[in-house]
């Protein structure tokens, strides 16, 4: 796939991801956390039961179950849980400043792990995204409270921990494991762990086709198509490159609940998410051209 059309998937799958914190709303009245964690899943480890044949198989090397165990738990299962509880403490606002910290936090895992150079281009761009993710968060609706801020917002920083290891992880394993593997050990992985605290919760008394619509969009559109478009961004591009579309996310929130849901955007936000979208472009689209030298893809064995 052109790096050009690469870009453009992971800013599509960005804002579908961000359209996800709007669908939440609607499951919430229906179903309770731990179905809601493990719906979006369970949807996506389906599909991967249904193509597991076609998946090609791993060139396993000593020692790597390792970083696989680390990839399972990390993302979706950590990140997911992180996120849920530091959200019950702090403000979505503080949260969403702690998020934009995630293409830092990679870029200079990257650097320290895999020797990958920060440009100054890449850098400033990274600032610059980041600038307009706290500029957007920082201004919104100001009845958003937490009663534990502190707490709060240790947890969502150790969600960024652990989508950083996340990365770092796929780029490790990305020689040797084709990208849907990885995927579907994460997926797996996760519905095996969301699965206790799920069938545990009090079963709904009914469930509406718009709930099951949205839980849908979840678990394929964000859980199967995002981490699909990620894991394989990931063995083309540069680490820090693919993290900071993370920064669409809280945009594209806004954007489509001002498209969806009728909220307005100050003046202020419009400048932040400009801002967000000019580093995704200045840093992203002319350096990417330089892709991290992948290995042409070996066909699948029969």
């Amino acid at each position: 796939m052109p790096t050009s059309l690469l870009l453009v998937a992971l800013a599509l799958v960005h804002i579908i991801w961000g359209g996800g914190f709007i669908v939440l709303k609607l499951v919430q009245d229906s179903f309770t956390i731990e179905q809601i964690l493990l719906g979006r899943v369970l949807f996506a480890s389906v599909i991967y039961l249904l193509i597991w044949s076609r998946i090609p198989k791993p060139q396993y090397k000593k020692g790597d179950w390792k970083t696989l165990i680390l990839l399972a738990l990390c993302e979706p299962f950590l990140l997911f849980t992180f996120e849920t509880l530091g959200l019950q403490y702090t403000s979505a606002a503080q949260g969403g400043m702690i998020i934009a910290c995630n293409p830092l936090t990679v870029a200079i895992g990257a650097y320290l792990v895999y020797k990958e150079k920060i440009s100054r281009r890449c850098l400033i761009g990274i600032i610059c995204a980041i600038a307009g993710v706290v500029i957007v968060s920082a201004n919104g609706s100001a009845n958003e409270f937490g009663s534990n801020p502190i707490l709060g917002n240790f947890f969502i920083f150790c969600a960024v921990l652990s989508g950083t290891c996340y990365a770092l992880s796929v780029k490790h394993l990305a020689d040797r494991y084709h990208f849907l593997f990885l995927s579907a050990i994460q997926v797996f992985s996760a519905t095996i762990l969301f699965l206790p605290g799920a069938i545990s919760s009090p079963l709904p008394e009914s469930i509406s086709w718009s709930a099951l619509g949205a839980l849908l969009y979840l678990g394929i559109g964000i859980t199967f198509c995002v981490y699909l478009a990620i894991n394989y961004a990931l063995t083309r591009i540069k680490a820090a490159h693919v993290i900071l579309f993370a920064n669409l996310i809280p945009v594209s929130t806004l954007v489509l609940a001002f498209l969806i849901l009728g909220e307005q955007l100050t003046p202020i936000q419009y400048t932040g998410a400009a801002l967000v979208l000019a580093g995704v472009l200045y840093s992203g689209m002319p350096e990417s051209s330089e892709t991290a030298a992948p290995k042409e893809e070996q066909p699948a064995k029969a």
